[in-house]
């Protein structure tokens, strides 16, 4: 019997996005939204509806020299950058390129009936190709937040979440992401979380050709999915942890993102917190674990505040989080870690 197809029902649309719009109405909703043709008056975008030559000659003046790392996959993996079979490595090679040889390479793939798939992905834009973000400018987020730019032929990144809000813009090519919510984070079946394909955890679920005898609970994802079909001159706004599977579906695919966070900087990420309670929690018996679930929902997840009792001064490590205790809680952790 068939597995039954995965039917996502469209991402919103916003048009006429401002940034008043963007952080009043868009945003707080924490829901992926598509900013129709946001960036439409990009120079770069102009250059890309004109000729995939203009574009590549375009990008290439602003390199100066620095290597990029990129994937190259058989063509046989038909473009979908994965695992081996055994989950022990990948069915892709890395490889380091000079920019503007990575551009003639990937343009003397577009004429090949079953090309290698090709895919430059994460790459700093002021380190790489510096001066590029200021003839592209994106207004949505602070000025110092480094786009970074994903170039590639037709390729597939499995279901993967990102720790940052994100703002993706097409410039060539058209993209599909399908998403799904936080909280399916149990139904997607998701690998080893320290031995990725490209840095995050990624889903092992095909979610167009699922295997559901051995992914049966994908089946409950498959409610939850939604899908943004997008082309040069739009952007698409992901919250953090929201999964998101990224098809670019042309011969010649160039992206810009953004990875902004809220709050105090410089404070580590809550997926190092994640891989510390691995260590120090993860093995304890069930009632053990329970117990400290009761005591992460009271001090990090109550939306009161769990030490109102006390004075601002007498609160120290629970109080209002500031850089000076963002150092101070470092001090101690590091204190911790070097027992």
């Amino acid at each position: 019997m068939p597995a039954p197809s995965l039917n996502p029902r469209p991402v919103r649309e916003w048009h006429d996005v401002t940034l008043e719009r963007f952080q009043t109405e868009i945003a707080p909703l924490y829901e992926p939204a598509i900013l129709r043709q946001y960036v439409a008056d990009w120079p770069a975008v102009a250059l890309g509806a004109k000729s995939h030559s203009d574009l590549r000659d375009y990008l290439v003046g602003f390199s100066r020299g620095q290597p990029v790392e990129l994937f190259l996959g058989k063509p046989e993996i038909q473009g979908r950058f994965f695992y081996s079979e055994d989950l022990q490595g990948f069915n892709f090679a890395r490889r380091k390129d000079h920019f503007a040889q990575a551009m003639g390479r990937l343009a003397a793939m577009e004429t090949e009936p079953q090309p290698h798939g090709f895919y430059i992905g994460a790459t700093s834009i002021p380190r790489t190709l510096p001066g590029l973000e200021k003839d592209n400018p994106l207004d949505l987020v602070d000025e110092r937040v480094p786009p970074n730019i994903w170039i590639g032929n037709r390729t597939t990144i499995p279901p993967h979440y990102d720790v940052s809000d994100n703002i993706a813009c097409v410039v060539a090519g058209h993209r599909r992401f399908t998403l799904f919510p936080p909280e399916q984070i149990g139904n997607l079946y998701v690998g080893p979380i320290d031995f990725t394909p490209a840095g995050q955890p990624i889903s092992l679920v095909n979610p167009y050709e699922p295997d559901l005898e051995r992914f049966p609970k994908f089946a409950e994802a498959m409610e939850t999915a939604q899908v943004a079909e997008l082309e040069p001159g739009d952007a698409l706004y992901i919250p953090s942890l929201w999964w998101h599977q990224v098809e670019s579906l042309d011969a010649f695919n160039v992206l810009i993102n953004y990875w902004w966070e809220y709050g105090v900087p410089n404070t580590g990420s809550p997926f190092e917190a994640l891989v510390h309670g691995l260590l120090t929690i993860r093995h304890l018996p069930l009632e053990k674990r329970k117990a400290w679930q009761v005591f992460f929902e009271h001090y990090l997840f109550s939306e009161e505040d769990p030490a109102a009792h006390m004075t601002e001064e007498q609160k120290r490590a629970l109080g209002t989080m500031t850089p000076e205790l963002a150092k101070y809680l470092k001090h101690f952790l590091r204190g911790a870690l070097n027992k």
